[in-house]
């Protein structure tokens, strides 16, 4: 099992730790760790683990690499956030996964 570690960064956004050392900001830590553990040549059938502790708060989500790494979080025509289907923005010139 692979593993990020999250701590607060700037608004909206958190520092993800890999256990190799490697740091990285973002708002969707599990999916971006997957395509990170996915890019480093990890099996997509892996288990990958987020976890986040704050106080009395407590959370987790879980998933495996492949799995993770095809989503990404991105608002809908009302704003609300929705799952969609990832695509390297530096593939596509820029352009968003679900452009619409």
């Amino acid at each position: 099992m692979k593993t990020i570690s999250i701590a607060p960064a700037t608004k909206g956004q958190v520092t993800a730790a890999s256990t190799d050392g490697q740091t990285f900001p973002t708002t969707t830590r599990l999916l971006d760790g997957a395509r990170y553990w996915l890019a480093k040549g990890i099996t997509p059938d892996t288990s990958i683990i987020t976890v986040w502790s704050s106080g009395s708060s407590h959370w987790s989500l879980r998933s495996t690499i492949g799995g993770a790494a095809k989503l990404t979080v991105e608002p809908n025509a009302l704003g609300k956030p929705v799952f969609r289907l990832y695509r390297d923005r530096r593939e596509t010139g820029g352009a968003s996964p679900q452009s619409s």
